[in-house]
């Protein structure tokens, strides 16, 4: 009986165990491997490098986020090459120029050679682009993208809210060298470029375009061509202003009159100076929370300073001048009458002529 199991158990074992064999012996299967698409050949006979006229029109601009440094626009590009692969028998074909659209557009654009020029600053996943591509007879290409996304920018804020920024726009042609492309800009491409008429931003005003040409090196050694595009834009700060000065000099008037005017003990002096700090502390910390790249040469910065300054002074005062028994200790009564009645109008002047004059020059020098 032991013999009759342990053969039952032998013939189990290996009827589970074929197919697993079975599926060793077989030849591993390979995972099919497709072969990057390659780039359609560069035009022949033309003039080294080829040059790609690049036109950028602006068609709005706004969401401008300083704390998250984007903002978000909407732009007309064209660019516009020569293939003389691409000429047609006008006659033959009905028309001088063929067009493609949207899907067509991109499939076309996949057959045909063209300068790989991408928007390195734009937030793709995000972005909205309708594509258009006219082919004319003589090889003229010109391939037109409306462009609607997030774009990354660095804004300086030193001068706010006087400042002025510069968005900018920038193109780069990574799968070409300088010696093979260059992004160029004739007469009928600046023509085609700047700012919609009655372009309005909330809080900004709206300048000019300017365009930079400059070459980067490529992980390999190589230089590729990039331009940039920036639109130069102005701070509106008469809202601005407001935000600012207004909580910061209240939080100076009020212990500042109980200081300076009113008859009142020390206690409730230094209370009203404890209660202007934490205002002060909580203030600066809105500023910096809402603006994060304001660095220590800001307006914003100089007024935090001199505010914190500004109390400092009115607490040793407060517990020296302002309070009888230590100041009838430091000069007789006509001496602290005369420095009183001085105090109390030298103090405010030159804390407010400070603020002035911080204002003034940051208007002024950016």
């Amino acid at each position: 009986m032991l013999r009759i199991l342990v053969w039952a158990w032998v013939l189990v074992a290996a009827f589970v165990a074929a197919p697993a064999m079975a599926a060793a012996d077989k030849p591993e299967a390979k995972a099919e491997v497709k072969a990057p698409q390659e780039l359609v050949p560069f035009p022949p006979n033309v003039q080294m490098p080829l040059n790609v006229g690049v036109a950028l029109y602006v068609t709005n601009l706004g969401k401008i986020n300083e704390g998250a440094n984007t903002y978000e626009g909407s732009f007309d590009l064209r660019m516009r090459w020569h293939d003389p692969r691409l000429a047609f028998n006008a006659k033959d074909e009905g028309t001088d120029r063929l067009e493609f659209g949207n899907e067509r557009a991109i499939e076309k654009l996949g057959q045909i050679w063209n300068p790989q020029i991408s928007i390195t600053n734009m937030n793709e996943k995000d972005a909205q682009v309708s594509p258009g591509l006219f082919i004319y007879e003589d090889g003229d290409v010109d391939f037109i993208q409306r462009v609607k996304a997030p774009f990354e920018t660095k804004f300086a804020l030193a001068a706010f809210p006087f400042d002025s920024q510069s968005l900018p726009m920038i193109l780069l042609s990574s799968k070409y060298t300088v010696n093979q492309l260059a992004m160029t800009q004739t007469q009928e491409d600046l023509n085609a470029s700047g700012l919609k008429d009655g372009l309005k931003i909330r809080g900004w005003t709206p300048g000019r375009m300017e365009y930079t040409f400059s070459r980067i090196r490529a992980w390999n050694g190589d230089f590729v061509p990039q331009m940039e595009a920036r639109v130069t834009i102005k701070r509106v700060p008469n809202s601005h202003l407001g935000v600012l000065f207004t909580p910061f000099l209240l939080t100076m008037l009020v212990p500042s009159l109980i200081t300076l005017f009113a008859k009142a003990d020390v206690a409730p002096r230094l209370t009203a100076w404890a209660g202007s700090i934490l205002a002060l502390v909580a203030l600066n910390f809105t500023f910096s929370v809402r603006y994060p790249s304001l660095d220590n040469d800001s307006l914003v910065a100089q007024l935090v300073t001199t505010g914190f300054s500004y109390q400092m002074i009115m607490v040793m005062l407060t517990i020296t001048l302002f309070n009888p028994p230590v100041a009838e200790k430091l000069m007789n009564r006509f001496m602290l009458a005369e420095t009183l009645n001085i105090t109390k109008w030298a103090i405010p002047a030159v804390f407010f002529g400070i603020l002035l004059t911080a204002s003034m020059r940051t208007a002024f020098t950016w």
